[in-house]
């Protein structure tokens, strides 16, 4: 038999070989080095770091005790193996009179939950009592009075779960009445606010300072009407005087005298006030032979009034001194 000849392997090929079972044993000593590491974090985060206190900071429409006991995280959870995102937003709707929560860790084992709330601003009708609202439109308490809170008429509610945002399925007219609320509250009035008529979106009443029914055709520049409305009442009315703001086809302003019982009427949604019986049209109002020889000779003044209206800018004192009154000031 022919013996078979031995292969000899050549240094470089001997030095390959051995790199590989390096990089070999390397690879293996890594993902035990890893599968160590993740076991003993997986080992801490079970065993230590668990919820063993939980304080809560700026509550007061709410217990501590009653916010803890409605937190998705428990004493004895683990400090870390859940979402504060969404234990924040579970949060918000099941307390709704909360306006804000911050969760914070302390370690080695606590929370400290802050929280901001909100108050009721309006109320609205709904399920034969009424419906509590923030300035936001955050549904808020269903209560069998209106607490004393301005009252949003002329919107049929459907059902709106506590703790969320009003919205147009909720209501045909929830865009308008947010827009309302955040102009209002923007321009400081939220205080003297008395009532919102949403019955005809063509002819909203606003009723403030329990003396005047301010009437406007739409939302738009509702801001600019407002403050045009305020620089009238404190610079042209007396503190005594009662009645209708309304602006007429050409955004002139006209202040309308009437009755503290016709104002409740507006706001309440029972009867339009008789004095004027179409807030969007210029001939509903009466001008005296006085104010008629006035306003002709203030006729492009007037123009000029009508102009800044209509851009949604102007100074509020200067078209102060444009506004038409039906009767005395």
């Amino acid at each position: 038999m022919r013996r078979r000849k031995r292969r000899y392997k050549t240094p470089e090929q001997m030095r390959r070989r051995v790199s590989r079972r390096q990089r070999f044993f390397h690879a293996i000593g890594r993902i035990l080095f890893l599968g160590v590491l993740l076991a003993a974090a997986v080992l801490a985060l079970t065993v230590f770091f668990k919820v063993d206190t939980i304080t809560v900071e700026g509550a007061q429409k709410y217990r501590a005790e009653e916010i803890v006991a409605g937190m998705d995280v428990k004493q004895g959870d683990n400090l870390y193996l859940w979402n504060k995102v969404k234990v924040s937003d579970a949060m918000l709707e099941k307390f709704p009179y909360l306006q804000s929560v911050q969760i914070r860790r302390h370690l080695p084992n606590a929370l400290v939950v802050s929280v901001t709330e909100c108050s009721a601003s309006v109320a609205i009708a709904s399920n034969g009592g009424y419906l509590l609202l923030s300035k936001e439109g955050k549904a808020l308490e269903q209560s069998a009075t209106s607490n004393g809170l301005p009252v949003v008429t002329g919107m049929t509610l459907s059902d709106v779960p506590l703790g969320r945002i009003l919205s147009e399925e909720s209501s045909e007219s929830a865009e308008e009445l947010l827009t309302i609320l955040q102009i209002v509250d923007a321009a400081d009035m939220l205080g003297d606010l008395n009532f919102i008529n949403l019955s005809d979106l063509r002819d909203i009443h606003i009723g403030y300072q329990k003396r005047f029914d301010i009437r406007v055709s739409s939302v738009d520049n509702l801001a600019y009407y407002l403050r045009f409305a305020q620089t009238v009442i404190q610079d042209r009315l007396s503190p005594s005087d009662i009645g209708q703001l309304y602006w007429d086809a050409q955004n002139r302003l006209h202040y309308v005298p009437d009755t503290a019982e016709n104002i409740e009427k507006a706001g309440m949604g029972l009867a339009a006030s008789p004095t004027v019986t179409n807030a969007a049209t210029e001939g509903a109002t009466r001008q005296t032979d006085a104010e008629a020889s006035q306003a002709t000779a203030q006729s492009q003044s007037d123009t000029d009034a009508t102009q800044s209206s209509d851009n949604g800018s102007g100074e509020e004192a200067d078209a102060a001194d444009e506004v038409d009154t039906d009767g005395d000031v």
